[in-house]
């Protein structure tokens, strides 16, 4: 499984009460809905099914690990990698707060 730099980030360092936007490419073998169900389990909200059988999802900081631990999944990156910001650094870069 492929998970990329900022959730790994969030899931070693999450930030208590705070929840992230996640992209969940599920694996060609598996069901999407089976996925979909274990991310609710843990906690998690699925808001759409998007193209290439990704799941778009909203979960707390605390259960990302949980979330990277579901069988199944081939890649988890943040809902940041749908869009590209002024520099065209994707989803690594933290907004100006």
């Amino acid at each position: 499984m492929y998970v990329s730099p900022a959730v790994r980030t969030i899931r070693d360092d999450p930030f208590e009460g705070e929840s992230v936007t996640l992209l969940l490419e599920v694996a060609d073998e598996v069901p999407v809905d089976d996925v979909a169900d274990a991310v609710r389990e843990v906690g998690g909200r699925v808001d759409d099914e998007l193209e290439f059988r990704t799941l778009k999802t909203v979960v707390a900081h605390e259960q990302v690990g949980a979330v990277c631990e579901i069988e199944g999944i081939e890649t988890v990156e943040t809902g940041n990698t749908l869009g590209i910001d002024p520099d065209g650094a994707g989803e690594d870069v933290r907004p100006d707060w």
